[in-house]
């Protein structure tokens, strides 16, 4: 049978054993964090059981196959308070941009200058935009040019499909660095030197922590490799790393001390500590994996990617403190205790009340009034929990996103100038229209759409072989916005099934704001099921 006191002795007794793999290990997985993890997480959340957007989308590009010469993934906003793009000036700053800029797909012959198109020039002619299909590798480079232009008499922006991926991994990383690393590390440090009352006792959580973050984030890169994962699973990783990691070797150190306090020789206390406090840890430890394999039923990317770098840091972690935790015991013994703090160090080693004043008093009201102290736990519980049915789902978007990021800033400069323009328009796929009825269906649908304020002027295509028609239509506001995730879903399920009602016709509604309702509905639509199955599953394992 697995020994938990077993494994911590034979881990105290070869430690530098035990150091040398985990140091092995750790290597191996900074190196393919190093060579494979640029680019290989997604900001994309797509469904994964096939939903309306995405059969939507299936249709349209068999339908109609991209065209590099119409096809744009943003929209870059040129605007002058002097000039009118009539002004010779304007179109010299234009020419001038776009030929600096150093993006091959932004062109000048899509400009207004060259098609004379008035759809790319804004009512009071004072702003222009121009269509560009950027490449992945392109929007770094357009987005430093954006922000390079010092002419005070023009502002250029930009926003888009690409510009907004770009933003959102700019703004992950960042919350990565100010959140985890800046504030949860220092603060974390902080109440370990508190709680241990010394220096080094306080720094080997940490080090666990650090240790099973960077473990498992290799893993994780690993299965990027094969498997399409979210950016996002890097914060869920590093901020569950650093929980685990600090919380299960809390619980070992803690008890070592305790050991060693009551007179156990350093190698008892290990072997003590690994039969009570590592045993506590396993048991923690699955309970909590087999909780985050409750999200891989959410038939959602990013709910699934959460869960794998959750469930690898998780394994992790209770690996490193079953074996790693009690190897670095074994080499410090004592010297776990090095560099008290004053006062604080002290308290923290007394071996008769090693739980401290303060919680020895509430343990012991509460074990005096039992009845009336689950009655008091559980109503504060139910009352922190009440916020739960008013909760509004939704998601990010780039009217979410601060002020500062250049997609921000571009749609700020659209809405305004171009309130008929975006890249996001929602996309309704219209299968057998040819047959009876159809036509006038589509027709129908369009006068319905042209009198909602929420949608603008369409545009329709027909397929060569005239078996499908796409009218795209824009959304007013953010595609991620719930104005425009409103509008759509009365699309999908009531405009939409009432015009062709009676017709032949497959009607398919996909675009972003179709996709966002998708990715809502596959979040939502499973939470009975996940919390069914972690309740079982965590009974039983318990």
């Amino acid at each position: 049978m697995f020994s938990t006191r077993a494994l911590a002795a034979v881990s105290a007794r070869h430690p530098w054993r035990v150091l040398a793999a985990w140091g092995a290990v750790t290597l191996a997985a900074m190196v393919a964090v190093g060579a494979l993890l640029g680019g290989s997480l997604t900001t994309e959340g797509a469904p994964t059981n096939n939903p309306e957007s995405e059969r939507a989308d299936e249709a349209r590009f068999a339908a109609f196959p991209p065209d590099p010469e119409r096809a744009f993934s943003d929209i870059v906003v040129i605007r002058s308070e002097q000039h009118t793009v009539d002004s010779p000036q304007f179109e010299a700053f234009v020419r001038a941009f776009v030929a600096g800029a150093g993006v091959a797909s932004l062109d000048v012959e899509r400009s207004w200058f060259v098609t004379g198109d008035e759809s790319l020039v804004s009512e009071d002619r004072h702003a222009t935009i121009v269509p560009v299909a950027l490449a992945e590798d392109d929007t770094e480079t357009l987005v430093e040019g954006v922000e390079a232009v010092e002419d005070g008499a023009f502002a250029v922006s930009v926003t888009g499909d690409e510009t907004l991926d770009h933003d959102f991994n700019l703004l992950s990383q960042e919350d990565l660095e100010n959140g985890e690393l800046k504030f949860g590390l220092p603060a974390a440090l902080i109440v370990l030197l508190l709680v241990f009352g010394a220096v080094v006792a306080g720094l080997v959580p940490l080090l666990m922590a650090i240790v099973a973050i960077i473990v498992a984030l290799g893993l994780s890169t690993v299965l990027a490799q094969y498997f399409e994962l979210s950016v996002f699973l890097v914060n869920m990783l590093t901020g569950m790393g650093l929980a685990l990691g600090i919380d299960y070797s809390l619980f070992v150190v803690s008890r070592y001390r305790e050991e060693r306090g009551q007179g156990r020789h350093e190698l008892a206390a290990i072997e003590a500590s690994g039969a009570t406090a590592s045993r506590a840890v396993l048991f923690s430890g699955s309970v909590f994996v087999i909780a985050m394999f409750g999200m891989l039923i959410v038939p959602n990317s990013i709910m699934r990617s959460l869960a794998v770098g959750a469930i690898l840091v998780g394994i992790v972690s209770v690996v490193a403190a079953l074996t790693l935790l009690p190897a670095v015991l074994g080499l410090l013994g004592d010297k776990v205790n090095g560099l008290r703090i004053p006062i604080v160090g002290r308290g923290s080693l007394q071996a008769s009340n090693p739980e401290g004043r303060f919680w020895g008093a509430i343990v012991r009201r509460v074990l005096r009034r039992p009845g009336l102290s689950l009655a008091l736990s559980v109503g504060l519980l139910l009352a922190l929990a009440l916020p739960v049915f008013r909760i509004d789902i939704g998601t990010g978007g780039v009217s979410t996103l601060p002020d500062r990021l250049v997609s921000k800033q571009g749609f700020v400069a659209l809405e305004r100038d171009f309130p008929a323009t975006t890249t996001d328009p929602a996309e309704i796929v219209v299968s057998n229209a040819s047959s009876a009825g159809v036509p006038e269906a589509i027709a129908e649908l369009r006068s319905r759409l042209a009198a909602d304020p929420r949608f603008g002027e369409g545009e329709v295509a027909t397929s060569q072989d005239g078996e499908v028609v796409l009218v795209s239509v824009p959304v007013e506001g953010d595609a991620s916005a719930p104005a425009a995730i409103g509008a759509v879903r009365e699309l999908r399920t009531e405009v939409v099934p009432e015009t062709f009602a009676g017709t032949d016709a497959e009607a398919l509604v996909g675009g972003t704001s179709s996709e966002n309702i998708d990715y809502f509905d596959s979040v939502i639509d499973p939470a009975p099921y996940v919390i069914a199955f972690v309740l079982l599953l965590t009974f039983v394992l318990l």
